[in-house]
């Protein structure tokens, strides 16, 4: 999920007009391996399952229009799209791109990456890579 929400990122603030992103994750891997995506990252804040559970809950309630993208198959509780990986052929890349992103018309993004490591965050992220 980590990895196609960092591939569809550039292509998302480019359709919206937007300069760059903050990051907000629990996954201490997107922080080693985000730079490799985009360079319009202003910056990356780990915070805790519990606090992002908490963060996801509060934007939801507040409903307001800002620029917040929930980047999960999980959250909003209300999303919940895991059922749908499968369906028809749906992947979770085109969930990410044409149902968070909403990157229409889609087109698949191939990006080769030259990374080698073997911490186990880093690859968590990028096992998803062709």
């Amino acid at each position: 999920m980590n990895y196609y929400g960092l591939l569809y990122l550039d292509e998302y603030l480019v359709r919206n007009l937007l300069k760059e992103a903050l990051i907000v994750t629990s996954s201490p891997g997107v922080m080693k391996v985000a730079d490799q995506f985009t360079p319009k990252i202003r910056d990356i804040v780990i915070v805790s399952d519990k606090e992002m559970d908490d963060l996801i809950t509060y934007l939801k309630l507040t409903e307001d229009d800002s620029k917040f993208v929930i980047v999960s198959l999980r959250h909003p509780v209300t999303r919940n799209a895991k059922h749908l990986v499968g369906v028809k052929d749906l992947t979770v890349e085109q969930i990410v791109a044409i149902g968070i992103y909403f990157i229409i018309p889609y087109r698949q993004i191939i990006r080769r990456f030259d990374y080698s490591s073997s911490d186990p965050a880093t690859m968590e992220i990028m096992k998803e890579a062709p």
